[in-house]
């Protein structure tokens, strides 16, 4: 972007925001001050929704994504299990199970 389309681009904000600013004088000037109080706070309304919107938005695809991170990583681990010998699944299954597990005990 060259000089001169940044200032372009800000004579355009500009006679944007004065334009705006003149409306509403005028409309505050044929309507009262009723008007402009009331385009406030539906203005300010509106923003906060948005803005509440955005963050419950951004917190679900953060939950979402987290999620998909820790099913992903139990899909590799389930593959890279999957992928040894029956002999060595075995082993590992057994060295996970405590060694004085006894079943028939039914109270500890």
């Amino acid at each position: 972007m060259s000089t001169l389309d940044a200032m372009f681009l800000a004579a355009g904000v500009l006679h944007t925001n004065a334009t705006i600013a003149d409306h509403l004088i005028n409309a505050g000037l044929h309507y009262g001050p009723g008007i402009l109080l009331t385009a406030s706070l539906t203005v300010a309304w509106r923003t906060w929704q948005r803005a509440r919107d955005w963050h419950h938005d951004r917190a679900e695809r953060r939950h979402y994504t987290a999620l998909a991170f820790r099913l992903n990583r139990v899909a590799d681990r389930a593959d890279a299990f999957l992928a040894m010998p029956r002999d060595l699944v075995n082993v590992r299954l057994e060295a996970l199970l405590p060694a004085d597990t006894d079943h028939s005990k039914e109270d500890r």
